[in-house]
């Protein structure tokens, strides 16, 4: 499970969805772009929120390119991924229920599959 799939497209959720996948890489604006699937200028306008936030760093500029990072060592960034474990954890017990609720089904009506 993802941010963006609980906020429904948030490029805010997108963004830190992909620096938190890549969290041991720096990327360039270009990359986090592409990997989120966002148009750059969304990317431009939501960037810089996050960044007053503390929740992502600019880590070093080589040549043009600025690389950021996702900022592990935030208490709001800690408190996000302890929130997304747990939510991870409840998707799947639904997950594992809704298929065993469907494999009864199918004992109980097998001309149904």
């Amino acid at each position: 499970m993802s941010l963006e799939k609980l906020f429904t497209g948030s490029a805010t959720a997108k963004i830190i969805d992909i620096l938190w996948e890549y969290q041991d890489m720096d990327l360039t604006l270009t990359d986090i772009s592409d990997e989120a699937g966002i148009h750059y200028t969304t990317l431009m306008k939501a960037l810089p929120e996050l960044e007053k936030l503390g929740l992502v760093t600019m880590t070093r500029q080589v040549g043009n390119a600025k690389l950021y990072q996702i900022n592990r060592d935030d208490i709001v960034v800690k408190k996000l991924v302890k929130f997304l474990n747990s939510l991870n954890i409840r998707f799947a017990e639904q997950e594992i229920t809704q298929q065993k609720l469907q494999h009864q089904k199918l004992k109980e009506d097998p001309i149904c599959a």
